[in-house]
């Protein structure tokens, strides 16, 4: 007879996995307890002694030609501890400049830019090291002040305005050995790159009806760079300026010949090349002087004075003519059948156009139109309508506009301001002695206008609840003011 018997050994592999986890954490919950206990070592910490350092500025203006100094004030127990090293970077000679020592002491031989900088103190006892950075900018007598575009007995001239209003005529004859101009001068545009260090007026450009059409100035000697003819990749037969603007990129834009240039900032802005214009955007079409080269959106616009036709580019990297492939809403009037004959056309704010100008019977007309890019172009029409006082408007008219669509514009002696949404002409209170004013553009936002008259330019207060207060005038320019560009390079 068989007897069963059943087996109390309950070791099975599961019972002994589970057996070692229980054996790991009761290990590990040792092990935390035994970091938890409060440890009574002393472990006391000293940090090591920082050198303290005075007489350090953020900033260091010096004149080129000048001395460099740069001294600051150390405190420390052992200074024959400490080691400085000094460095100075130059972008566009990829290199530094290296001074060793507690202090600098050179002449500044760099050019009038905004330069990096570094002081680094290394505590030779421990190896530590501190950095205190600061900045080197260069100047020359013409890092501040303002240029004055101006014409004289027929010569177009260059002056310079210093801070405490002194004024050097003729500057660009006394700079380049007695070279002139060209005459009939247009615009005076200063060029500066918005995104790039350091943030100075690195040239300006004169833009002439007569000469060489235009010249390229270095902002900093007053020397000639080149003219509008040396700026194109290939030469042009003739030149025939319209209207330019500057852009953030240190380039220009414009109308040249009808057509429409954008310059070349595919490159290194210090490039030779950087700014020179290639081929036009091709087609059919021949501008007004002014076109409207929005900053923000992929898309230019001008008038085809032929035509008498509002048209548009596509910018995406360089400009392409589509005519009047764009999107048209608005029943006012026929964006593409304006007829008139422009004197005056600008895009506000990258936002809404407006234009002046004659139809066939001679009736002074003005237009708006909105502007806005959904993927295409769309613009709408909003209204066009006869000017409301256009006795007042001369065949020297000078415009401006504010950022809020607010206009300006000559008549003589006068200078009016203009709001389009009521019609709202009144002048300004500004006495000009009885002097034709013969330029105006606004600055700071649209607070403050410059106004030219022969031998002065005015600054006047027409922000908010202000009608041309004389905040200062300059006088002794040579002839009649023309441009203006206000440099103010820290």
């Amino acid at each position: 007879m068989k007897t069963g018997w059943t087996s109390t050994n309950t070791t099975t592999p599961q019972n002994i996995s589970m057996r070692n986890r229980i054996i790991i954490i009761a290990t590990v919950l040792v092990v935390i307890a035994t970091g938890c206990y409060k440890d009574k070592g002393n472990y006391d910490y000293n940090a090591p002694e920082e050198p303290i350092i005075t007489n350090l500025d953020t900033v260091y203006s010096v004149f080129v030609g000048d001395s460099l100094i740069i001294k600051p004030a150390v405190a420390y127990t052992n200074p024959a501890m400490l080691r400085f090293d000094w460095k100075i970077a130059i972008p566009e000679l990829l290199s530094d400049l290296s001074f060793k020592g507690p202090e600098v002491r050179t002449v500044y031989g760099l050019g009038a830019n905004r330069y990096q900088a570094r002081l680094t103190i290394t505590d030779s006892s421990n190896g530590m090291k501190y950095f205190y950075k600061f900045v080197v900018s260069g100047k020359t007598a013409f890092s501040q002040g303002t240029a004055v575009l101006s014409v004289d007995n027929g010569e177009t001239k260059l002056s310079f305005i210093k801070p405490d209003g002194t004024v050097q005529p003729n500057i660009y004859e006394a700079a380049n050995l007695g070279a002139r101009l060209g005459g009939k001068p247009k615009q005076l545009i200063g060029l500066r790159h918005a995104s790039i260090q350091p943030f100075h007026t690195t040239s300006y450009w004169v833009i002439t009806d007569e000469g060489d059409k235009g010249v390229q100035i270095n902002s900093n000697t007053m020397k000639k760079i080149k003219t509008l003819a040396g700026n194109f990749f290939t030469p042009l037969a003739t030149i025939t300026p319209g209207s330019f603007i500057g852009t953030q990129q240190e380039s220009m834009n414009g109308v040249i010949n009808g057509k429409l240039y954008v310059g070349t900032t595919q490159t290194w802005n210090l490039n030779p090349l950087y700014g020179m214009y290639g081929l036009p955007a091709e087609g059919d079409y021949n501008l007004f002087d002014q076109a409207a080269f929005n900053s923000v959106m992929p898309y230019f616009l001008g008038y085809d004075k032929v035509k008498k036709q509002v048209v548009a580019f596509t910018n995406f990297g360089s400009p392409a003519y589509i005519g009047t492939g764009y999107t048209a809403v608005g029943d006012t009037f026929d964006l593409r059948k304006v007829g008139l004959d422009l004197l005056y056309f600008v895009q506000v704010n990258d936002g809404n156009c407006f234009a002046l100008g004659k139809d066939a019977n001679g009736n002074l007309k003005e237009i708006k139109f909105g502007a806005a890019f959904m993927g295409f172009i769309q613009l709408r029409a909003e209204y066009i309508r006869n000017f409301s006082q256009p006795a007042l408007i001369t065949p020297t008219t000078k415009w401006a506009w504010s950022p809020s669509e607010i206009f300006y514009f000559t008549s003589g002696d006068k200078v009016y301001r203009y709001n389009p949404t009521n019609e709202d002409i009144r002048p300004l209170t500004t006495d000009f002695g009885g002097k034709a004013v013969t330029m105006i553009k606004l600055i700071d936002g649209g607070n403050t206008m410059l106004a030219g008259t022969e031998g002065t330019l005015y600054h006047l207060d027409v922000s908010t609840g202000k009608f041309g207060d004389v905040i200062k005038k300059q006088v002794g320019i040579p002839g009649q003011t023309i441009d203006a560009v206000i440099r103010n390079d820290q």
